[in-house]
């Protein structure tokens, strides 16, 4: 959530007391950007181009050419300040995980620049141009999850919420890159190749993404990759299957019909990629197959047969053994041999509902 202060308390100093011709820095903490925002907290580096302040949230640091003026607080009401943070966080019980996030974040932030952070109650970002992480993420990333765990059938799925679930490790992490250098460092330190990667989903609810190419559609696809590893408890699944949920909690129906229709298109010619492909790494048998995969499992053998199979996944019963015994496919193999026969006889232009 943004913090607004109130500046009417206040004095209005300069950014700096020049005396003796020696530029001396401030100790100020009440900050207001040119673009009126706001921001209360204590100076921690200041210099002549730039000055960090570590707010409750973290830290930021802020261009001098950007500010409106800086106000200075006591030495007491810094220290009251700061108590309150501590009493806050520990009266919802979330100062170890924020504290524990914020030290994760100095060790994949990968460049000498801080994090800026933006925080609302489903997430917190860490980042270098708000403008992208307002576009991308206000206001939606709760109900998104909440959407993406009833389609999967994930009825413990909780999202932080202050007064019914506050637990801050609920929170979704997103880390947005916006050099290539140290989005290079951030994905090769996972083992992914950062020239042909936009985002990854990394684990404990947390996303990272390179904002200079970045979609919405693909952050939110990372989402539910987290959502359902969550689920199913990290099962071992195909990777067709993985990617196939992901496109199935993002696409509505009528934008699944085209990655649908393409899968089916191979099928009705002879010409589909078995699921059991050695090495095939394809968009089109990963995203496309995948999807059409769980759209016969979920819809045409019905969402409660998926729910099952979702949570026999989350009880270890492995992804064969877990076909077998929800929808009776001895292995995927006979699920690759339907699921043909399911594209060959299905209409898209059927396709409806969510």
């Amino acid at each position: 959530m943004e913090r607004k202060s109130n500046f009417s308390r206040y004095a209005t100093v300069p950014l700096f007391l020049i005396l003796s011709g020696v530029v001396i820095p401030v100790l100020a903490d009440e900050l207001a950007t040119s673009d009126g925002k706001h921001y209360e907290g204590v100076i921690v580096n200041q210099s002549p181009s730039s000055v960090t302040v570590r707010l409750k949230e973290g830290t930021m640091t802020f261009k001098r050419s950007d500010l409106k003026y800086i106000k200075k607080w006591s030495r007491q009401e810094n220290g009251a300040l700061t108590e309150k943070w501590s009493a806050s966080s520990a009266s919802d019980g979330s100062s170890q995980g924020r504290d524990e996030e914020l030290k994760f974040s100095d060790t994949v932030r990968y460049s000498d620049k801080p994090w800026q952070i933006y925080e609302e109650d489903a997430f917190i970002a860490f980042h270098h141009d708000e403008g992208i992480v307002r576009g991308r993420l206000k206001g939606k990333v709760g109900d998104y999850c909440k959407r993406v765990a009833d389609k999967f059938g994930y009825e413990e799925f909780k999202i932080y919420d202050e007064s019914a679930s506050p637990d801050w490790d609920l929170k979704f992490k997103f880390y947005s890159y916006g050099d290539f250098a140290s989005w290079k460092k951030a994905a090769q330190a996972r083992g992914f190749n950062p020239d042909t990667l936009m985002a990854f989903a990394a684990g404990n609810r947390r996303v990272f993404f390179y904002e200079l190419y970045m979609k919405t559609d693909v952050i939110y696809h990372e989402i539910a990759h987290e959502i359902y590893r969550e689920l199913t408890k990290e099962a071992n699944i195909p990777r067709w299957w993985s990617e196939g949920i992901a496109q199935y909690a993002l696409l509505t129906t009528g934008e699944a019909r085209r990655d649908i229709s393409n899968s089916r298109f191979r099928a009705m010619n002879n010409q589909h990629i078995p699921l059991l492909s050695p090495n095939n790494d394809s968009y089109e048998h990963n995203y496309e197959d995948g999807l059409s995969v769980v759209y016969f499992l979920a819809r045409d053998k019905g969402k409660d047969r998926f729910k099952e199979f979702n949570y026999n996944l989350r009880k270890g019963k492995g992804f064969e053994n877990s076909l077998f015994e929800v929808y009776g496919f001895d292995n995927i193999g006979a699920l690759d041999r339907a699921w043909v026969e399911y594209l060959k006889k299905m209409d898209v232009k059927d396709m409806v509902g969510e």
